[in-house]
């Protein structure tokens, strides 16, 4: 995979997670506590979940942190929204309540491989600075990862089992949706990216005098792709930056192109091969119609499951401590 799409995927991994970060623990944060959270600390809690309980500040914090113009908000609308941020809360006691009692569990390792696969190309220090540059806080965005690997880990346990997918739902959802299973005219592209325009017109010189673009891209190419040969794989217009497109679909089967500048280098391109636009076959499409159906019963299963939580749960808001702020 070429660099510029490591760092696309980066990027949106980054909106991903600001948002997950947003939505799941501004009330985690702990800050060194001022004499009105230390007097917060002591009062009684505005939300008990069985042993587990949240306080107005922690509650406050979170909706400031989704809704930060909420006082602007007419009462109802701003009552409205405090009551889903209280469900959220209420949602996430539950679930680290159950997961004790299922002892399901992150391990270091587990935690460890899923924020290394997230970081990507980026080193510790580049990935938490461009977390602050977004405007979130690394520590709150590790922890919120966690909590998310932990819904993961317990999903998989709990609603998992449940899941039944036969190849008839597979093949029923491939003839009711076979218009999402068209392809567009695809190549399959592979490259070679060089430091220079001089390299990458040497490089080519070698290839047309024979020489095997796969051994090439190994011994010369700097793309992460280039261990596999410089393969990138099958892609359809539109798929790959302007000056990519105009190359590939004009481009003879197993031509060099002239080096492509792009801001890693310059690019050699080849085609190997051309699909023609068409109906996928259900065998090409199969897995991924599976994954489709496995997370639409995932998540049906889970709400049917946090809803059995919610009705079973010994809930208690006070809503004497969020009303009169409402009402100001």
């Amino acid at each position: 995979m070429p660099l510029w799409r490591i760092t696309l995927i980066i990027t949106v991994r980054y909106l991903l997670l600001f948002l997950l970060a947003a939505n799941l623990l501004a009330c985690q944060e702990q800050p060194a506590p001022t004499s009105v959270e230390q007097q917060a600390v002591t009062a009684a809690p505005l939300i008990t979940v069985g042993s587990r309980t949240v306080s107005l500040e922690q509650f406050n914090r979170q909706v400031r942190m989704n809704y930060p113009h909420i006082d602007d908000l007419p009462a109802h609308e701003k009552l409205r929204l405090q009551q889903q941020i209280a469900t959220q809360l209420i949602d996430r006691e539950l679930i680290h309540t159950e997961a004790a009692r299922l002892d399901v569990r992150l391990s270091p390792d587990e935690f460890d491989a899923a924020l290394t696969g997230i970081r990507g190309i980026h080193n510790r220090e580049e990935f938490e600075q461009n977390l602050r540059d977004t405007g979130i806080n690394p520590e709150l965005w590790r922890e919120s990862l966690r909590f998310r690997l932990l819904i993961s880990k317990i999903t998989q346990t709990v609603v998992g089992p449940r899941i039944e997918i036969s190849q008839a739902d597979m093949e029923s959802y491939y003839h009711d949706h076979r218009d999402e299973f068209q392809r567009p005219q695809e190549v399959r592209v592979h490259q070679m990216l060089l430091a220079t325009r001089e390299a990458a017109l040497e490089i080519k010189k070698h290839l047309q005098d024979g020489a095997d673009f796969a051994t090439l891209a190994r011994q010369h190419s700097s793309s992460p792709d280039s261990e596999e040969g410089g393969l990138l794989g099958y892609f359809s217009a539109g798929a790959l930056p302007p000056e990519f497109d105009a190359v590939i679909f004009s481009l003879p089967l197993r031509q060099i192109s002239d080096p492509v500048a792009s801001p890693y280098g310059f690019h050699l391109l080849m085609v190997d091969r051309k699909r023609n636009a068409g109906q996928r076959p259900f065998a090409a499409v199969e897995a991924e119609i599976k994954e489709r159906l496995y997370q639409q019963q995932e998540e049906v299963l889970l709400q049917q499951w946090l809803k059995e939580l919610r009705e079973n749960a010994e809930v208690v808001i006070d809503w004497e401590q969020i009303l009169p702020h409402s009402s100001r």
